[in-house]
């Protein structure tokens, strides 16, 4: 039998002989396998032979214990186990798109909005269906857009704008770069504070790649550049800990401190020039990708906290 014919019997052939196939290879014999399904040996035998007729090639040796794969047998067993395997994740997939009670959330967002944006919205999903199964990762500079872009993730929270065509944004809201303080500092009476009055003070800022800090060096003077925060940190935590102790101020998104300062712990105080930087929290996804009805849910619910966080 040429190639062109091989080709052409191949997407016709039923999965369930597909699955025939794998089993006598993994059992030995068609005896063994026919059991396994409730078939008889001789019906199974003749699945195979016509099989092996219309592929024009002989898929097994025949041998007294049994049955052993032929070169091309590997070849068709090796395609039908992938093809099988396909057909399941589709089906798993299509179950999950059809029920938000199960099924997973692959969501991605940066390290700053974890703790008041992210978590309360992940914990109400996680008591309501604890069936799903839900992914956070906490993205550093454009993991979180790769991530999209490979279908790593459904949806992602994060304060870097995507700039791929094909990452649509779902929702955003200014995220504006801010300083706070302990209500016993200096500065905590004052409400606003330049950038370069700040930095001549000890200071706790994000590191220097993060966005906040790229939107906060702008609005720090060249000739003052060279003042370094006393102390780095990737960890908005660690920031506030910082402003909390009374060691000065702190160089923080807006969004990431509003409960502190709803409850009086720390004085958030505003930047003069910060309304001029781009600085977002952005809900995103990839336009073509297809999400479980789960992820679909979690997502909308982030899009409308987007107008009341």
């Amino acid at each position: 039998m040429g190639r062109t014919k091989i080709v052409g019997a191949l997407p016709r052939l039923p999965l369930e002989v597909l699955r025939y196939v794998v089993l006598i290879a993994e059992k030995g014999s068609t005896l063994a396998a026919a059991q396994t399904v409730n078939l008889t040996s001789s019906s199974l035998s003749r699945k195979i032979a016509l099989l092996e007729h219309e592929l024009g090639v002989a898929l097994f040796e025949r041998h007294s214990r049994g049955m052993r794969p032929t070169d091309a047998g590997e070849l068709v067993i090796d395609a039908a186990r992938q093809m099988l395997t396909r057909m399941e994740r589709l089906a798993s997939d299509i179950d999950d798109i059809c029920a938000v009670g199960r099924g997973s959330v692959r969501l991605y967002t940066s390290q700053a909005l974890v703790e008041h944006i992210v978590m309360p919205r992940v914990l109400q999903m996680a008591a309501e269906f604890p069936e799903v199964k839900i992914d956070l990762q906490v993205a550093v500079g454009r993991q979180a857009e790769r991530a999209l872009l490979t279908d790593g993730a459904d949806f992602a929270v994060i304060i870097t704008v995507p700039t791929h065509p094909d990452i649509e944004i779902v929702a955003e809201r200014s995220n504006r770069v801010v300083a706070i303080v302990d209500r016993t500092h200096p500065f905590a009476a004052r409400g606003r504070i330049s950038a370069a009055e700040l930095v001549t003070t000890p200071f706790a800022a994000l590191p220097a790649t993060y966005n906040s800090r790229v939107a906060f060096n702008s609005l720090v003077p060249d000739s003052l550049r060279d003042l370094q925060p006393q102390m780095t940190a990737s960890s908005t935590a660690a920031l506030k800990a910082y402003a909390l102790a009374g060691l000065g101020a702190a160089i923080v998104p807006e969004l990431t401190v509003l409960a502190d300062a709803a409850s009086g712990d720390l004085v958030v105080l505003a930047l003069e020039g910060a309304e001029k930087t781009d600085t977002r929290m952005c809900l995103c996804r990839r336009r073509s990708h297809i999400m479980g009805s789960a992820a679909q849910r979690l997502m909308e619910e982030f899009a409308r906290s987007f107008s009341t966080t």
